[in-house]
């Protein structure tokens, strides 16, 4: 197969650096055809090309272009095959921060979906992005299901309450209507959270049954316990504050990151990143758990290969004889 991908993730870079690379990306590949996944974990591009190899070294030369930092060497490339078996553990959930994460295949999806609707992908990306999330449903369907992982909103609990912080008693303002936000909000409204505010851009669309704001509120998001950005934004939306600030624990979900970092650095401030809060919910997998997932991927990732040149080659045949 003629399918590359050119990517950065949280294994393979800084945040900061992977936050400046997932901006490079949207501004490089908005008008190109592929598939752009960009995630808080990982950015990266899909593409088709009858060079594989010369296509990756343009694609180096457009993020050149956005740059201003040496970034190559946290780049990472996979052709034919090898980019297959990729697409399939991200989507699988194995090469993510936290081993087996779910969400990862709704995203998979929506990033596919968007470049469907943006202009035209090739038979070949459609063949590997369509069995690439079959091959991420059986894994979890069949293999990753009977594994205990730890969520995020159960990781961001355990660190409201290390920081005496209840659900039930803290005013927590979410920033961003997104499904992650959405998804926190169920799970505190299971736990028993009564005082939870969204703040969103969005005059449509659905939403959950907690109060909502437009983006007014921001200027006092000081006075909350607890403030959760989930949303995407290309400049940052909680900066320095010019009042008395409150005790507030400050959780950014989004890269590009929401706030400023150097809120953490404030007396009265706890600030947690996606990375600080990955390290806190990954699961130790074990070697023979981790090494079974891939060889189960590898033998899924095989068997659609067989089938695609069989089917390539069947059309080939018919050509001919015709």
């Amino acid at each position: 197969m003629q399918v590359g991908i050119v990517g950065i993730n949280h294994k393979s870079s800084t945040l900061p650096l992977r936050e400046a690379l997932a901006r490079a990306f949207q501004r490089a590949f908005e008008k190109r055809d592929g598939v752009l996944l960009s995630t808080c974990n990982r950015t990266e591009f899909y593409f088709c090309a009858r060079s594989l190899a010369e296509t990756q070294m343009e694609i180096l030369f457009l993020l050149r272009e956005e740059m201003d930092e040496n970034f190559e060497h946290a780049l990472y490339s996979y052709f034919g095959h090898d980019c297959f078996n990729h697409l399939g553990r991200v989507v699988s959930g194995v090469d993510s921060a936290i081993f087996g994460e779910s969400d990862i295949q709704r995203q998979v999806k929506l990033a596919y979906e968007y470049a469907r609707k943006k202009g035209e992908l090739s038979h070949e990306i459609h063949y590997l992005f369509q069995k690439g999330l079959k091959i991420g449903k059986e894994m979890r369907s069949s293999f990753l299901m009977s594994k205990k992982e730890t969520p995020l909103p159960v990781v961001i609990q355990g660190i409201l309450e290390k920081n005496q912080r209840l659900v039930e008693d803290s005013q927590i303002l979410f920033v961003g209507n997104s499904a992650i936000n959405r998804k926190l909000i169920s799970y505190f409204q299971f736990r028993g959270a009564k005082k939870l505010t969204l703040c969103t851009r969005m005059k449509k669309g659905e939403f959950p049954k907690i109060l909502i704001e437009d983006w007014g509120v921001l200027k006092k998001w000081d006075s909350y316990d607890v403030v959760i950005c989930g949303t995407y934004h290309k400049n940052h939306i909680l900066t320095r504050s010019t009042r008395s600030l409150h005790q507030t624990l400050l959780f950014d979900l989004s890269v590009p990151r929401n706030i400023d970092p150097k809120l953490g650095a404030h007396p009265k401030l706890k600030l947690y990143n996606i990375d600080q809060i990955g390290k806190l919910a990954q699961k130790k997998s074990g070697e023979k758990e981790i090494t079974l997932c891939e060889n189960v991927i590898e033998k899924a990732v095989q068997r659609q290969m067989q089938l695609f040149k069989e089917r390539k080659q069947a059309k080939w045949r018919y050509a001919v004889s015709q």
